[in-house]
């Protein structure tokens, strides 16, 4: 599972270059991983079912797990990190199919309650996107407690909203709604640390 990254005209990266530069957010070393494994993420889900908006979406899903394996010390390099990032990948989907084998079909009557979101919505997305990276980072640590719980719980460690809300003891409509207007916070949050950064 080595990429040689000279074949694929990449940067080449020592593993522990990737280790810390992922623990600094360095936009070259996600854009490195991006080209060197997402054409193997993007396999393994074409070939287990997936669609090419299922195949944009977890590959950028997977290099954010990454991140936060690295980032929480869950992964440390012995070596074998493409092996980590198939295994990753592997579970991911899994889970992702469990998730809408159990899903009803029925839709809230409000639209804007759906908890799967479009793209422009989606926060894994916007967290490994280059250059959202450091300004979603830095609107999860402006939001309120309990809104950086519920995202990081749905979002990052990819825990049922019905576990989640029995954990924080609330209804589960109403935890719906919350977590709608968590994910709008947190994008007006983002949207107004990069129009800072822009000026």
């Amino acid at each position: 599972m080595l990429v040689k990254a000279k074949e694929k005209g990449l940067m080449e990266f020592t593993p522990q270059e990737i280790l810390s530069g992922l623990l600094e957010k360095k936009t070259d070393v996600f854009r490195y991983l991006y080209k060197a494994y997402g054409p193997m993420i993007a396999g393994y889900i074409r070939k287990n079912s997936g669609t090419e908006e299922d195949v944009t979406e977890m590959i950028q899903v997977v290099i954010l797990e990454l991140w936060v394996a690295v980032r929480d010390g869950r992964y440390e390099e012995e070596g074998k990190l493409g092996q980590y990032i198939y295994q990753l990948t592997s579970n991911t989907w899994r889970d992702e199919l469990r998730k809408r084998r159990n899903r009803p079909q029925q839709s809230l009557s409000d639209s804007d309650l759906q908890i799967e979101d479009d793209a422009e919505e989606n926060l894994a997305s916007a967290i490994v996107k280059d250059r959202y990276l450091n300004a979603v980072h830095e609107g999860m640590t402006q939001l309120g407690e309990v809104c950086r719980d519920i995202i990081q719980m749905y979002h990052l460690q990819k825990i049922r909203l019905q576990e989640i809300a029995e954990r924080l003891e609330y209804d589960y409509d109403n935890l719906r709604k919350r977590i709608f207007d968590c994910r709008k916070k947190l994008k007006r949050l983002t949207e107004n640390i990069l129009a800072k950064q822009k000026n």
